[in-house]
């Protein structure tokens, strides 16, 4: 009998998936926990397993497509085994957007006899960008177009002007992890009032705390980085003042009592943001080992889901490049705040009417205007540098 391939429920929150590849064709030998497909999340991507040893009889999943949890993929049988093949149902969602998943509508084209078949997000695209649907060839269910058919026609390379035709250019296509990735920029960007205040903070006292820690220890998966400490003064700083860990939702301002930070991490493709659950609770040396272990998993793709669910604030840290200051960083929503830490430079200061040389680090703190006020931020960003400049008692809570 015939073995059904299911799109997974492979977190809490996790309630569509889009089908990236097929790795098999129809009629090609699978066997059992064999991959069969890679599909992609907000999150990160996934290869789905074949439920069973046989053939793949049906494919039924259209490359491109979101399907939602648990909906029929693809079958895996014997070979000639007959199926009755469903069409998938597709998902359409707006961004940004919490309706529901779009019902395909019919939409007749001007014309006699001609009949197009578009979802309304799709036309609304396509009107946007000022495209005749009746050009596009559909790929959803019944030839639907769906909106990954108008942008795929939207994003198609134009031809080379004549005497341009030798220089040559290359074509980066917007797709999978990195198109969901700016979609949600463009979201954050565009629905929320975000104002970013940008301060120089004087961590000379918390680099020299981190080489008296590491001072003697010769495995570097044991060693505290820069990074760890402000991760853990971070968390201490988010738990004294509760109101920047929080989200807006329709039920009013949720506060909320557990500090789960996200690690913003960069990766071949794009961005993921691991989360360090109850971290205002943990040492700086499990803070430490845990965010090692984090970010190598999230660079070689074996995060489970819910490792980058939950994440109540964000810490995005540039100041490894060693070529950025200050910055200004996309709130990730449904959170209220984000931390953006630059470089350490080493900067001619007055101190006690007296020029010397400190070690200054750039902080750019970007919130929700909604939620939390200039005055509230700016105390949280004076808490922070008091705790960055006295590392030694800091790290203690």
């Amino acid at each position: 009998m015939a073995e059904q391939i299911l799109m997974p429920k492979l977190g809490l929150t996790m309630k569509t998936g889009t089908v990236v590849k097929w790795f098999k064709d129809e009629g090609d030998p699978v066997a059992d926990k064999e991959p069969v497909l890679d599909i992609e999340t907000e999150k990160l991507s996934s290869q789905i397993e074949s439920p069973a040893s046989g053939v793949l009889i049906k494919k039924i999943a259209a490359i491109g497509q979101k399907y939602p949890v648990s909906c029929v993929l693809g079958y895996v049988g014997s070979p000639g085994e007959q199926v009755e093949a469903v069409a998938a149902a597709a998902v359409d969602i707006p961004v940004g957007s919490d309706e529901k998943p779009a019902k395909t509508a019919a939409i007749y084209a001007p014309g006699p006899g001609v009949r197009v078949f578009i979802s309304p997000v799709a036309k609304k695209l396509a009107s946007t960008l000022g495209i005749d649907y009746r050009k596009i060839k559909g790929t959803g269910p019944n030839g639907r177009i769906v909106k990954a058919d108008v942008r795929k026609f939207a994003e198609r390379p134009m031809p080379a002007v004549a005497d341009n035709e030798n220089e040559g250019y290359e074509i980066i296509p917007y797709t999978g992890i990195r198109r969901v990735i700016g979609e949600n920029m463009l979201n954050a960007w565009t629905t929320i009032p975000m104002v970013t205040h940008h301060v120089m903070a004087d961590v000379t006292e918390l680099v020299e705390y981190r080489a008296r820690l590491n001072k003697g220890v010769t495995d570097s998966n044991e060693k505290i980085s820069v990074n760890d400490l402000i991760l853990k003064l971070t968390a201490t700083a988010l738990a004294e003042i509760p109101i920047i860990n929080s989200s807006l939702t329709d039920r009013g301002i949720v506060l909320y009592r557990r500090v789960h930070l996200g690690v913003a991490t960069s990766i071949d493709n794009g961005l993921v943001v691991p989360v360090i659950r109850d971290a205002n609770l943990k040492s700086l040396l499990n803070i430490s080992r845990e965010a090692k272990d984090l970010t190598v998993r999230a660079r070689n793709g074996t995060l489970n889901l819910d490792e980058t669910a939950g994440g109540t604030f964000t810490v995005t840290n540039l100041g490894g490049y060693g070529s950025v200051d200050l910055f200004t960083p996309i709130i990730n929503p449904p959170q209220a705040a984000i931390l953006g830490v630059g470089r350490i430079t080493e900067t001619a200061v007055p101190v006690n009417s007296e020029i010397t040389i400190r070690s200054l680090m750039g902080l750019s703190f970007t919130y929700d205007h909604r939620i939390i006020d200039g005055a509230t931020a700016a105390e949280f960003i004076g808490k922070l540098m008091q705790l960055l400049e006295t590392p030694f008692r800091s790290v203690l809570y």
